[in-house]
């Protein structure tokens, strides 16, 4: 029997596809937001999970994918929100507050930032220091996605993207660390693909079971999660390598990293 193995759970509504549906004991589930996520299977903390595609290229030649599993906005993201209080064109200089979980999608952001609306923002800070925008993703950015206070701009970076590139945007793929044991990543995969396919057969019956809603009806919450792609095709391939392309082209600059689980 294939061993069990240490699986990230990622806390957010549009993940709750790959896990709510998992066979019973199929893996120890350890919750993670994305920064942390990618730092936990750096540090062997975690075996695999739906590692932020910017810390797989940093990471690269240490991870094995998890089939063609992934997290993938068609063309808005609804939770990958920037709040700011000018537009994005207008933003030369400016202080941008970034939640501590993101890990790609900052950096989304700061190719936005250079290849598209051609400003460059004078620093990256906290949300506890002065700031003229705050990046928020997932559940929190849902929460928030009526407005926020003083910020009566909001931009979805993910429609952003698809309005720049006419692609859909990754933001996770799910993968291995070198050296897992075969047999133990074909048993994820399978039990991954289980849940993924009962889940998105059955949306209103997923949203009944529990997983936070994030503030959302559930009419809402449906519509949102049709708003993703889980599996890896063509036009996401595409994506990643342009989006990489671009990444690349940035100075290095990564999050501090918070508190571990």
């Amino acid at each position: 029997m294939a061993p069990k193995l240490r699986v990230g759970l990622m806390p957010y509504l549009n993940s709750a596809v790959f896990y709510k549906r998992m066979p019973e004991d199929s893996a120890d589930l350890v919750e993670y937001v994305p920064r942390e996520m990618a730092l936990a299977l750096e540090r062997g903390d975690l075996d695999a999970g739906p590692l932020p595609v910017a810390e797989w290229f940093r990471m690269d030649g240490v991870l094995t994918p998890v089939g063609d599993f992934c997290v993938a906005t068609k063309h808005m993201s609804v939770s990958i929100l920037l709040f700011s209080s000018r537009m994005p064109d207008e933003m030369e200089g400016a202080r941008i507050a970034v939640t501590e979980q993101t890990a790609t999608t900052v950096q989304l952001m700061r190719v936005l930032f250079k290849e598209y609306w051609g400003v460059e923002p004078d620093s990256l800070v906290t949300r506890d220091e002065p700031h003229d925008a705050i990046l928020l993703i997932g559940d929190e950015a849902l929460c928030n996605r009526s407005g926020i206070d003083d910020f009566p701009f909001v931009h979805d970076l993910g429609e952003v993207w698809n309005e720049m590139t006419g692609l859909p945007f990754v933001y996770a793929h799910w993968l291995a660390r070198i050296g897992t044991d075969p047999a133990a990543i074909a048993a994820l995969e399978n039990a991954i693909g289980e849940s993924l396919d009962s889940a998105l057969a059955d949306v209103e019956g997923l949203l009944s079971e529990g997983w936070p809603a994030a503030n959302m009806r559930p009419e809402e919450a449906m519509s949102y999660l049709e708003q993703f792609t889980y599996r890896m095709g063509e036009q996401e391939r595409e994506s990643l390598e342009l989006f990489r392309t671009y990444y690349e082209r940035l100075p290095e600059w990564r999050p501090a990293p918070t508190t571990t689980n």
